[in-house]
């Protein structure tokens, strides 16, 4: 669905935000056993269509992403604002290594003249992130932040910024992460969430006032290096690989957090504001 423009009242007229930013649920997709590295509250995206993208992208950087993306907007079934008002924003250490590396052994093995062409487009850092945006029709912003395991949270400060800035209504933001996996495979997962100054906007995927969740899942701002810029949003244990950090992160945007209480012992996660 998609709404008019004409309702982004939610910006003031100095471009700086006047109402506060919303989340919503996490989704989050892997075409690998996640319990292998990490403790997933959600369970991840059903894998039933995954090849298929697969054969489609010849990525699966791009074809987990945008599985993620389409669960989340078969759940939220929302109200969206027009293309160019909707922006993605994706974090990611590991980038496009694995596909850069096939693409390489392939010349090696065939010969620079053999090589699948189709190949290349998927070695550049931000072809995941351009595949989801046309899977979402988003014509807005499209980001890629690069920034060791806090990659994610850091795309999340850049998706708040656009917010801000009034670049766009509404921000899927998140991230994607590989890694060799026991058997010698390179495994890959996605996770996403949206951002935006309008409730309505995540559909029923709509989780809480952002500052809210994130205290409520543990996540600690600090301020920035940059004083100019906003805080940065990183998990309580710094030392994570960016897969689990990203798996983490997705934990932080569940519907019911595990393992928060507030003060008193009241299991915050049952008191979640939709």
């Amino acid at each position: 669905m998609c709404r008019s423009t004409a309702a982004r009242g939610c910006f003031g007229g100095d471009h700086h935000m006047t109402n506060e930013i919303h989340c919503s649920t996490a989704t989050i997709a892997a075409d690998f056993d996640l319990s292998q590295v990490a403790n997933l509250t959600a369970p991840p995206e059903p894998p039933a269509d995954l090849a298929a993208l697969v054969r489609r992208y010849r990525s699966s950087r791009s074809a987990v992403v945008v599985q993620a993306l389409r669960g989340w907007l078969q759940r939220a079934n929302p109200d969206l604002p027009e293309p160019d008002r909707r922006g993605i924003v994706l974090g990611t250490a590991t980038g496009a290594a694995p596909d850069i590396e096939e693409f390489l052994e392939e010349s090696i093995r065939v010969g620079d003249h053999l090589v699948n062409p189709a190949l290349f487009p998927m070695t550049v850092h931000n072809a995941a992130a351009g595949n989801a945006a046309i899977a979402a029709r988003c014509r807005g912003p499209n980001v890629v932040v690069s920034a060791g395991i806090e990659s994610v949270w850091s795309a999340l400060v850049a998706a708040r910024g656009l917010l801000r800035d009034n670049s766009a209504d509404v921000v899927f933001v998140g991230g994607f992460e590989s890694r060799r996996l026991a058997n010698g495979t390179t495994g890959t997962v996605a996770a996403l969430i949206a951002v935006s100054a309008d409730p309505t906007t995540l559909g029923a995927n709509h989780l809480a006032p952002l500052s809210m969740q994130l205290h409520r899942a543990g996540v600690l701002p600090r301020p920035s290096a940059d004083a100019g810029s906003s805080e940065e949003f990183l998990p309580s244990d710094p030392g994570a690989t960016s897969v689990v950090a990203l798996v983490r992160f997705a934990n932080a945007f569940a519907s019911k957090p595990a393992g928060v209480t507030e003060p008193g012992g009241v299991d915050e996660a049952e008191a979640v504001v939709r």
